[in-house]
């Protein structure tokens, strides 16, 4: 049995439509199989659609999921005082359980808020993956590695990322996905990233880093390597992985905006992270012109301090407005394009998923219009869904066909038990030695 969205309005991001189509879309498997009017209703499940508009569901491009468990622990802090002597004596005491369970808070916090898809780095990843699996979200996860100059532990991590790649990548129909996941330039050698690039082309897949988040890190590699991170990263050979995933780039020179469209590399834009650590603002108007290709992730929930891909698009919208003094900057259409199909672009994924289309899996998210904050419905539907709409207006996640959340409802995931496992670890990490 499929589903039968019938007569509702759609926000398609596929260019053979309006931009609003109102009509049938049928889901039959994991796929759409048609989208047209007066489809058959036939023996599928009709989903009625006055008051409600569907569209792809969002695609988050930079995350570290299971830091929910470290939400509001380290606010008001900058970024490497933070990581130092907040994030990373923390995340020592984590063991592989808590890793899975702050996995599944993020995820359930993603699929109430119409993440569909999300790009991982973290510790761990098998338990990220294992979670992946249970809940039905679509991932695709990075091993983050840091080089310790311990020659045991650090072959171990290249180790753990050969087999994350081999019992994991492309597993339960390609909904799960494996990169490597070097942090960063200051947390990594010229060596050790070399050899996750050679991993990385070994088994085609992608690399997914940190780079240019602040000012500091800019000026600590001009100091050491005469170079910005992007030139240094680009004259080691990093970028010839078979692709790049970049997540902030607040601060690209000129050579370096040429250098990241010459290698094609994926920009995960991350506008709340960056302003609550003081890191800057990307400006990502100056990149989609110079035809960079540029998606959104919301980074984990210790420096967001949210998953909700809504907020995020809303910030990197009015946030070019204002830093170009420009109304026209990255329109509500457009803010809506880097939340879904540039971000299947960037992930590599833009045969797949990120628009509603014939032959696309059925990763789709619904609203009910039916609120006052959507009122008159017959102004634009899009700008209301940017400037307007909330995350709990979305009353349906569906990722490769099969409802995952519905009414509010999460259908695979028990929040009361999560809550109760997320209690339990947090008495435990969040010690006075700590703190």
């Amino acid at each position: 049995m499929g589903y039968l969205f019938k007569d509702v309005k759609m926000v398609s991001m596929n260019d053979d439509l309006p931009e609003i189509y109102q009509g049938d879309l049928l889901v039959e498997g994991k796929y759409i199989s048609k989208i047209s009017q007066n489809i058959p209703k036939s023996a599928h499940k009709v989903i009625e659609g006055k008051n409600l508009l569907i569209m792809p569901g969002f695609i988050n491009t930079h995350t570290h999921v299971s830091m929910s468990l470290m939400r509001s622990y380290g606010d008001d802090m900058e970024l490497f005082d933070w990581l130092h002597n907040r994030i990373w004596p923390v995340e020592a005491r984590l063991s592989k359980e808590d890793v899975y369970w702050g996995a599944i808070l993020g995820i359930a916090e993603m699929l109430l808020s119409g993440t569909t898809t999300f790009l991982d780095m973290y510790q761990d990843m098998e338990m990220v993956a294992k979670a992946v699996l249970d809940t039905g979200i679509r991932g695709d996860l990075s091993r983050g590695t840091i080089f310790t100059g311990n020659q045991d532990k650090d072959d171990s991590a290249l180790e753990n990322l050969i087999d994350l790649i081999e019992n994991f990548h492309n597993k339960a129909e390609d909904r799960l996905r494996i990169l490597a996941g070097p942090h960063a330039v200051y947390t990594n050698n010229k060596d050790f990233l070399l050899k996750q690039v050679s991993i990385a082309k070994k088994y085609n897949t992608g690399i997914n880093i940190h780079v240019s988040e602040t000012t500091k890190e800019n000026e600590d590699c001009l100091k050491e390597h005469g170079m910005t991170p992007v030139e240094y990263l680009n004259s080691i050979g990093l970028f010839e992985a078979p692709y790049t995933i970049a997540a902030h780039m607040v601060h690209l020179s000129d050579n370096d905006i040429k250098l990241v469209k010459a290698n094609d590399i994926g920009i995960a834009h991350n506008p709340k992270s960056n302003l609550k650590l003081g890191s800057g603002i990307a400006n990502i108007n100056t990149y989609i012109r110079e035809d960079l290709k540029v998606a959104i992730g919301t980074d984990g929930a210790a420096s967001n301090n949210a998953l909700d891909m809504l907020s995020e698009l809303q910030y990197a919208s009015l946030l070019q407005k204002g830093i170009n003094s420009d109304p026209m900057a990255i329109k509500a259409y457009e803010a809506l394009k880097l939340g879904t199909f540039d971000g299947s672009v960037v992930l590599k994924r833009e045969n797949q998923i990120g628009m509603l289309k014939e032959g696309y899996e059925a990763d789709i998210i619904m609203f009910d219009l039916n609120q006052p904050h959507f009122y008159p419905l017959e102004n634009s539907p899009v700008a209301n869904l940017v400037y307007s709409s909330k995350s709990t207006d979305i009353i349906m996640t569906m990722v490769q066909g099969k409802i995952l959340m519905q009414n509010r409802k999460l259908l695979t995931i028990d929040l009361e038990k999560v809550y109760c496992k997320i209690k339990d670890i947090i008495n435990r990490i969040y010690s006075d030695e700590v703190n």
